[in-house]
């Protein structure tokens, strides 16, 4: 669980123009993920993940530049698919 957030996030596949979801360069999948609390870091949104998955090679919470506030959404990088599809099932929504 992710500390000291009270806000519930929702996971979708990330997806690129072609439509293809879990796309990226090599063998890296991708989760978006919206609804992050204001406060939620890179790190925190790693640890979240990394902690139950063996997986997760990168987390990245996107935040506006000029404000350098949280836009409330972000990535998570797997590198097993399997994994990254149990993902979609067990945590989205739970926290």
């Amino acid at each position: 669980m992710m500390p000291n957030t009270d806000q519930v996030f929702w996971l979708n596949w990330a997806s690129f123009s072609s439509g293809e979801k879990c796309a990226d360069s090599g063998s890296d999948l991708s989760i978006f993920i919206v609804d992050l609390a204001p406060d939620v870091t890179d790190a925190m949104l790693y640890e979240t993940f990394a902690g139950r998955y063996l997986s997760v090679k990168g987390a990245k919470v996107v935040f506006d530049s000029n404000t350098r506030c949280s836009k409330g959404y972000g990535f998570v990088r797997f590198g097993d698919e399997s994994e990254c599809t149990r993902v979609m099932s067990e945590m989205n929504g739970q926290y």
